[in-house]
């Protein structure tokens, strides 16, 4: 594909952006179109700032914070563990894993928070 036209170029905007073109033939077509055609590189920039808006608006309005009630379980825990740990256990470790994973697929991206706690505790020897 050596060379393509406006219309075909407009259709792969989306995915070059995204680097998600795996043909480098195509990917390069794109790229040589682009040097020479300024409508579609004026296309290419509106895409581009649309993107990054819908970007910025989504993890702005995605962002969400723990409800009280969990934060308040998590503080009780985190006592309870501290007192047992000062009553005799040896070793209490509390591993807290945070995983923020945002996918775009056709312009539109999905973000997914995910969280997890592990508790390791090691028990004096009696």
């Amino acid at each position: 594909m050596n060379s393509i036209s406006c219309s075909a170029c407009g259709e792969w905007l989306i995915p070059f952006i995204d680097n998600q073109i795996e043909d480098s033939a195509v990917f390069n077509a794109i790229a040589f179109h682009l040097q020479d055609c300024a409508n579609c590189r004026e296309q290419l920039e509106i895409e581009r700032r649309t993107i990054t808006v819908i970007r910025a608006l989504l993890t702005r309005s995605c962002c969400e914070t723990a409800p009280v009630t969990l934060q308040e379980q998590i503080a009780h825990e985190l006592h309870r563990l501290e007192l047992e740990q000062l009553a005799g256990f040896t070793q209490t470790e509390i591993i807290r894993s945070y995983r923020r994973t945002e996918i775009t697929i056709d312009g539109e991206t999905q973000i997914e928070i995910e969280t997890s706690h592990e508790i390791r505790r090691d028990f004096p020897q009696i």
